[in-house]
């Protein structure tokens, strides 16, 4: 039998929702092919059961909501359920009623599937993650808090074969701050995800990522006097593998501190290398996740997925120019200070097809606010700003939550509305703590930073360091002269490591992979080509990382950091290798 839900996004032939975002490629092509084999090679001539399964399907297809119901109970009594059609019922059983706003629906699905437990447990254990995504999000639209463990608990035994609902589970539970409850499923469930040969590196990492931040979080909101040092905080990572003690060193004094520090405008100008202005943001973020904790008692969780977003944000826009100022703006531009379009394209990279993340967008979305009216209180940019960004951003507060309408979490969607609400705008606006920094002049766009210029007749040339990003010992430092391409660049990084120049390549100057807006591709490629771009012109800050990608298919990425710029070089051939460490790398795999 093969009755996908057609109302509900991202479903396979199966009937459950098709992601696969941390599971192998082989895996998922591999499920893609059985399905695609299972729908080639299903006889043509039907066995009774199975014209008995198709004609009751139909049926069920027919009828209305209480009869879908009885014909559920009635087939679940007489034995004659699979686990697929059992999950197909009760999911169009769901999708035929408001169980966001109707208490009644919510009770109706629930004893539904206690039913599926008692009767056929089997058939129940087989879907158990996400008929128990449903009824934690039903609990949680009731205001049932005191529920949660028991639905969360089971999760911890399945976690590993149903990764991607799990993390869809982990992302309802952090954006409303149940952090004890699912650092204990995680816990629990961390030697299976950890030996799985089904989930992707990348979704293990992403997993202890959020594992580590949990434990984090529990020793800030128990420890009367957090230290990063501590034996007993180092002792609760142990059993999870490696930690990064450089982290705990920025986030624990941020994110305990008493109050936030006093920021200014140049701390985040131009004059800053870009080393330090990313460890300034970061410094920055810490101080807005504590501070929401201490006035609005957000939790750590939330926040910091907001946060996340909202650095992606403005990673990009440090690697994008700064758009003309608008004749309307009273102000400058904040490097700080979200641009609409930048933030709009970075939520709607939530909303994948096949994977969205709705509480990330929505968190970060519910949060610009408090986070600009942080920013002016804290002296990183004048109240002015402030407004500008409100008014520039609101649109996007509707048409996200007409999105995130579209899931089941009716408290996100509201939270959001909220928090872009007149009156709550209005509130920020008039916070009297505003008012000294209200009164002080509006900045006014300072020049950029005079670039500087070699003595007549003298090379100027610029050093960087390009790391293999695949076996990061693997590094070369190459100088090439300023008045040379992106272009000359790429053949002198393909002839320092020894590879064949026959695949197509791409820089990206926000260090993202496949993000067009800062892409400069091979001159007989697509986009912006490499070969009409100048080092110089690039406006490169001193210690800026960027990103050169060879070969589309094998992906081989290069971290490309600007480490000097010798302004008097001696003449001679540009680029060249000035240092090298490691041997090497494979250019093409070893299929052996």
């Amino acid at each position: 039998m093969n009755k996908p839900n057609r109302n509900a996004p991202c479903w396979c032939g199966s009937g459950k929702k098709y992601k696969n975002c941390h599971l192998r490629e082989d895996d998922a092509k591999a499920q893609q092919a059985a399905l695609a084999k299972q729908a080639a090679t299903e006889p043509r001539k039907r066995t009774p059961e199975q014209l008995e399964a198709d004609a009751r399907w139909d049926a069920f297809e027919k009828a209305n909501l209480d009869d879908k119901v009885a014909l559920f109970l009635d087939t679940l009594a007489a034995g004659k359920l699979d686990a697929e059609e059992s999950y197909e019922m009760l999911s169009a059983i769901r999708d035929a009623s408001d169980t966001r706003q109707d208490a009644a629906a919510r009770a109706r699905y629930a004893e539904l599937v206690e039913r599926l437990r008692h009767d056929a447990p089997d058939l129940y254990h087989h879907d158990l993650t996400y008929y128990h995504q449903n009824l934690i999000t039903d609990a949680i639209a009731a205001g049932r808090w005191d529920a949660l463990p028991e639905l969360v608990a089971p999760l911890s035994e399945v976690a590993e074969k149903h990764i991607d609902t799990f993390f869809d589970i982990i992302d309802l539970l952090l954006y409303h701050g149940k952090t004890e409850l699912l650092l204990d499923a995680m816990s629990r469930a961390w030697k299976k995800v950890s030996t799985s040969g089904n989930i992707m590196p990348d979704g293990v990492d992403e997993y202890i990522g959020v594992l580590s931040n949990l434990i984090l979080y529990r020793y800030l909101e128990t420890t009367p006097a957090p230290r990063a040092d501590d034996p007993a905080l180092h002792d609760a990572f142990k059993p999870y593998g490696k930690y990064i003690p450089e982290w705990l060193a920025r986030a624990v004094p941020r994110l305990s501190a008493a109050a936030s520090s006093s920021w200014q405008p140049a701390d985040f100008g131009e004059g800053v290398d870009a080393q330090q202005w990313e460890n300034n943001v970061i410094a920055l973020m810490f101080e807005f996740m504590a501070d929401q904790r201490r006035r609005a008692n957000v939790p750590f969780s939330k926040s910091n997925m907001a946060q996340f977003l909202l650095y992606d944000v403005l990673h990009q826009q440090f690697s994008e120019p700064t758009p003309p100022r608008s004749k309307k703006s009273r102000a400058p531009k904040s490097p700080l200070v979200p641009r609409r379009a930048i933030l709009d394209r970075t939520l709607a990279q939530k909303f994948h097809l096949l994977g969205s993340q709705p509480h990330k967008a929505g968190a970060a979305m519910e949060l610009v606010p408090a986070y600009l009216h942080f920013l002016a209180r804290v002296g990183a940019i004048h109240p002015i700003e402030m407004d500008e960004a409100l008014a520039e951003i609101r649109p996007l507060s509707s048409q996200v939550c007409g999105i995130l309408d579209k899931f089941s979490d009716a408290r996100l969607v509201q939270n959001v509305a909220t928090a872009w609400s007149d009156a709550t705008l209005q509130a920020l606006r008039d916070d009297p703590v505003l008012a000294a920094a209200r009164a002080k002049p509006i900045p006014t766009a300072r020049p950029p930073l005079p670039t500087p210029a070699a003595r007549p007749g003298a090379l100027q040339t610029y050093t960087f360091l390009v790391t293999y990003l695949a076996k990061p010992s693997i590094k070369r430092k190459i100088e090439i002269a300023a008045d040379q391409t992106l272009d000359d660049l790429h053949h002198a990084i393909q002839s320092a490591v020894n590879f064949d120049e026959d695949h197509l390549y791409s820089f990206y100057m926000s260090g993202k992979a496949w993000d067009e807006t800062t892409e400069y591709s091979a001159p007989q490629g697509e986009g912006r080509s490499a070969a009409s771009v100048k080092i110089r012109d690039l406006g490169l800050r001193m210690k800026q990382r960027f990103l050169y990608l060879f070969d589309y298919g094998d992906q081989h990425e290069f971290g490309v950091q600007l480490e000097a710029i010798n302004l008097d070089a001696p003449k001679g051939h540009y680029p060249k290798v000035v240092w090298q460490h490691g041997r090497n790398p494979k250019q093409y795999r070893d299929w052996d």
